[in-house]
This record gives structure tokens, sequence and C-alpha cells, in this order.
């Protein structure tokens, strides 16, 4: 019973959040809908896993070589997914290229099978996947193949993980950077959520590289050892849909806005640094623009008839810091002068909303990120100056 109950949970799991995504489809963003793509590969992958825990030996030998394609073909997907989180070039033909190795293995396990009588067939899958029988090396020439093919596909799954995680956390780093660039307020515009669960999914992308060496059979040695993985995996698919599901900036959204604002910006402003220099510096310490709420980069190009890319290059290379850090400092800085005020009589809503702060989490964020330490412990530590 145990057994039976925790073999379905991540099936269940990965149903639950395919129908809720299924059923807001038409209202969802390329993005989205390409996650939606993901959650079927899930769906049907946790399907035969339940059939395989079940061990239903004859409906598995007819869904082994789906599973070996949802197997192989899930971790670049979710690559894939991140391509369109990150890019707001539409994904084209030649981009599924990295699905291709799990097209490939699965046609050649559907044509071996085909190669097999029905008892044939069964008797393969019985011995080798539900009893770890290798004594069927020694068999035909098809069954051999099959093995190989199986052997082949289990190190592929193993090397494609390395990739995967390496070329997607880059690109959600680069995406990070370009939003940190633009916005002072990147709270709600960042991907960061789905940076950390792309290095949980590859964690869970080990543990999966590590059941599958020791062997489904494994964990039906014992009917607890089921709940193991069951659990793991049930967490890893609801984490990944709900963070997905929340995640309502994108790609898209940032170069419209970007390539809106590109429109007025002064294309050759200043031969002269200096002058940028001097002007950017007079905005923020005299003008107190960084008071603005959910200021851009592109305001602060405006205001000193600049455009963003020498603003940009001041700001980055110049202070060595990013756009969001540096109108930031100035916020702090203006939130602290307010805290040290004798009498202050403002609550930290109220500063946080009179430093450019859009929120109170932001607030707490940026203050304990550059000073170290709590808004209400800073104001308590510095009591005697006040």
């Amino acid at each position: 019973m145990l057994q039976n109950l925790f073999s379905l949970l991540p099936f269940l799991v990965s149903l639950f959040w395919l129908t809720i995504f299924l059923v807001e489809f038409g209202r969802l963003d390329p993005a989205k809908k390409l996650l939606t793509g993901f959650m079927v590969l899930c769906t049907i992958l946790y399907f035969c896993h339940a059939v395989y825990y079940h061990q239903h030996i004859h409906l598995y030998s007819l869904v082994e070589s789906i599973y070996t394609f949802c197997t192989l073909a899930v971790y670049p997907l979710y690559y894939l997914y991140i391509r369109r989180l990150t890019s707001e070039k539409p994904l084209v033909f030649h981009d599924y290229w990295v699905l291709l190795p799990a097209l490939i293995i699965s046609l050649v396990s559907v044509l071996l099978y085909s190669l097999m009588s029905e008892s044939e067939r069964l008797t393969f899958v019985e011995r080798f996947f539900f009893n770890q029988d290798t004594s069927v090396v020694g068999s035909s020439l098809i069954i051999r193949g099959q093995i190989i093919r199986i052997h082949i596909a289990k190190f592929l799954f193993i090397a494609q993980l390395l990739p995967v995680s390496y070329f997607g956390y880059r690109l959600l780093l680069n995406f990070s950077k370009q939003v940190n660039n633009y916005y002072s307020d990147t709270q709600k515009k960042t991907l960061s959520s789905t940076r950390m669960m792309l290095s949980l999914f590859i964690l869970f992308a080990f543990f999966s590289a590590i059941a599958n060496q020791l062997g489904r059979n494994f964990f039906l040695q014992e009917s607890w050892l089921i709940v193991i993985p069951s659990i793991i995996f049930s967490s890893m698919i609801f984490a990944v849909c709900y963070v997905g599901l929340k995640q309502n900036f994108t790609a898209e959204d940032f170069h419209l806005e970007t390539r809106t604002a590109q429109k007025v910006e002064t294309e050759n402003p200043y031969s002269n640094t200096e002058i940028l220099i001097d002007k950017i510096r007079v905005l923020m310490e005299e003008d107190q623009l960084f008071r603005k709420m959910d200021l851009h980069i592109s305001d602060v190009a405006l205001s000193v008839g600049s455009n963003r890319t020498y603003v940009s290059t001041y700001i980055n290379k110049e202070l060595n810091m990013s756009f969001s850090d540096y109108i930031n400092n100035y916020r702090i800085e203006y939130a602290k002068s307010l805290l040290s005020k004798q009498n202050n009589t403002l609550s930290l809503i109220e500063i946080s909303e009179q430093s450019g702060f859009t929120n109170e989490v932001s607030f707490y964020r940026n203050f304990k990120k550059i000073t170290g330490t709590t808004p209400n412990r800073w104001l308590h530590e510095h009591a005697s100056e006040c």
C-alpha cells in the first residue's frame, strides 16, 4: 500500500500542475507555454515510473521507450525554458536539436523492441528491469543491442547535466546583470528565484543520476525505500511549477521596455566624459533623482541628455557597480539621514517610500545588503548620535 501510494505521488503532482497550466494555456506567455511542454514530459515520465513500481510488466514493456525519451529530454527542455525566459527571440526549429539524442535513442529502442516477439520482449523486460538479471547479455543480437542502448541512455543522462547547468546558469546570470543595470528596484523584475530553482534542479538531477545508477529495482527491495525518491521528485516538480507560474517578468518584457526608452535617448551626447560624470553627480546629490520610485537608467540618461550606454559604462566600469547598486546606495544613505534626525516621527514604511523604494521588502533587503544590519538595529546602534 505504501509503495503504491508514493509511487503515484510524483505523477499526481505533475498531473495537478499540468492541468493548471493547460487551463491557463491561452493566457500564458511563451516561456510558460514551454514550461507546459516540460510538464507534459514530467507527467508521462512519472506515469511510466508508477507503471514500473506497480510492476505492470506488460504495460511497462510498451512504455519503456517513451520513458527513455522523457528521461533524456526533460532536462534539455528545461534549458530551453530558461532560454525563452532570458531571450526575447522566439525559439526556432534548430533550437530543439538538444532533444535529438533523446529522440534517436528512443527510436532505436522502439525499433529493437519491434524486432522482438511479444514473449521475448516480456521476458527481457522482466529479467533485465525487474530482476536485474544480466545473464540476458548472452542472448540474441537484438537483446544485446537493447542492453547497449540502455547503457548509452544512462551515460547520456549524466553527460547532459553539466552543459544544462552551465549554459542555463550563464543565461540567467547574464540576464540578471542586464536587469540590474537598467532598473533601480529589481525585486519583481529578476529571475533570482528561477536561478535558485535551476541550482536545486541540478541537485535533484544528480540525485536522479545516483538513483539511475542504483537502478529502480533497488527501491523495490523494501516498500519504504520508494518514499525517498517520491518526496524528492514531487517537491522538485511542485517548486519548479510554482516558481514558473509566479514568474511574470521575462526577457520579452525587458526588451520591450528598453526599446521604447531607447527611442528618446540621445545618440552622441558628449565628447567629454567629465561633463557626463558631473551631470550625473548633480542629478543624484543635488536633485536627488534617486528618490523617484521605480527609477530606470533610461530616466537618468534622459535627464542628463545622454544615452543608456554612456551612463551604464560610467557606472559599471568607473564605479565598478551595477545601476541598481548605485541608486540603492544613495537611497540607503538618504534613509540613514532620515533615521538619524532628532525627534524623527516617520515610520520605516514612510522612510522607505521617501527614499525611493517601492515597498518595505526592497528597503529592508537593500538596507541589510549595504549596511550589514537591519534598519531597527542600525537605529539602535546609532541612537546616541541621533
